[in-house]
């Protein structure tokens, strides 16, 4: 007897729902029966349900992670149960940048190449660039965030694991590219929000054993995977 599938609850999954939900509050807020902005005050409950859902997946815990604490956040602020706002706390994002310099400043250069050859991808680009060379023989995939920047990711000498391969992907005001071998075969299961994904490879895995699925969010950004 065949099992039945398995309920996965993914991000797309989330916002598909959350989409409807407002449609239905906006259409029943316009017919008197309910008050639409008493509902919405509540409204960052939705960032943290697409959290739990990222912290769900495979890939990108991370951005789930940071998902929740902002929902939560913006609730307990609007609840007053917080003396700060959140727009309080935007330095840190100066911080982040800076530690994050100093950091590529001080690690090794040998140390960040030897992670080229990782099976798993981890890359972010924040106001800025960045430009990974995978090597690895048993690519896995992993995640790429671009906020307000781009990614240029090189996976052109690289082999998928037998299983296949992930990469789940963010991009807000900014791009990823993603570069693959002609032997690869690219599944775009990703969402775009205002933005766009592209597929531009050519041919594909004869066999099917070098499949790669791209996931995520494209919000007012690109993603574009291409040989």
């Amino acid at each position: 007897m065949e099992r039945p599938a398995s309920f996965n609850v993914t991000p797309k999954l989330v916002l598909g729902v959350l989409v409807l939900a407002l449609g239905v509050i906006f259409t029943l807020d316009n017919l008197g029966l309910v008050d639409g902005g008493d509902i919405l005050f509540y409204w960052p409950l939705g960032l943290v349900a697409l959290g739990v859902a990222k912290v769900l997946q495979p890939h990108g815990r991370g951005f789930g992670v940071v998902l929740v604490v902002v929902g939560c956040w913006l609730l307990l602020e609007r609840l007053e149960l917080v003396p700060w706002s959140l727009w309080d706390l935007w330095p840190l994002i100066l911080v982040a940048i800076g530690a994050s310099l100093i950091w590529r400043t001080v690690v090794p250069r040998v140390r960040r190449a030897a992670a080229s050859t990782s099976a798993d991808l981890n890359v972010a680009a924040v106001l800025g660039g960045a430009e990974p060379r995978i090597t690895a023989t048993d690519f896995r995939g992993g995640d790429a965030l671009a906020v307000m920047g781009g990614c240029k990711i090189d996976l052109r000498e690289a082999k998928i694991a037998p299983e296949g391969a992930t990469i789940d992907v963010f991009a807000f005001w900014g791009g990823i590219e993603i570069l693959v071998p002609q032997d690869w075969s690219v599944e775009i299961r990703g969402t775009p929000i205002l933005g766009g994904f592209e597929d531009k490879t050519r041919g594909g895995s004869p066999d099917g054993s070098q499949r790669l699925a791209i996931t995520g969010m494209a919000i007012m950004g690109g993603v574009e995977v291409k040989n």
